[in-house]
């Protein structure tokens, strides 16, 4: 055994961390120039793309509790992205929708999105790429991490 083998470098998990928190940086920076965060790219994204416009069904389909949900709502709400429907005969019933404002920012916003995994990519061929998915994939689902089929 080397005398390296234990150290933190040598942990598939210290570089995948690296690499998620770079990307994590490299995208916040990006959504900030738009007043947006991650966690509001993931709302906008899952109504739009995804088609979950029911809070409880988006809150888990992003991952995230329903009260923080609600918080990303009200802000996304405020800054004229997103118009929460109320039904007239059940008033706890909410239907997401997109404003034309915040169908235009989604695009911005993919297009920053794809750019961080543009900058972390190059260099990759598509097979490689799509090994890495497989296998980061394939170790979540070690961890028990059902993936929604997207």
């Amino acid at each position: 055994m080397s005398e390296n083998s234990h150290s933190l470098q040598s942990s598939t998990g210290y570089w995948v961390t690296r690499l998620a928190r770079a990307f994590e940086a490299d995208l916040e920076k990006r959504l900030a120039v738009h007043d947006v965060t991650r966690a509001s790219w993931a709302v906008l994204s899952a109504i739009l793309h995804h088609d979950k416009t029911a809070p409880a069904a988006l809150a888990g389909f992003i991952g995230i509790d329903r009260a923080a949900i609600t918080r990303h709502l009200d802000r996304l709400e405020k800054q004229g992205l997103i118009h929460r429907d109320r039904s007239i005969t059940d008033r706890r019933a909410v239907n997401l929708k997109m404003t034309p404002k915040g169908a235009s920012l989604t695009s911005e916003l993919a297009a920053e999105s794809m750019a961080t995994n543009t900058k972390f990519t190059t260099g990759l061929t598509q097979s490689e790429n799509d090994a890495v998915q497989t296998l980061i994939k394939k170790m979540l689902s070690n961890d028990g991490v059902v993936l929604p089929d997207l």
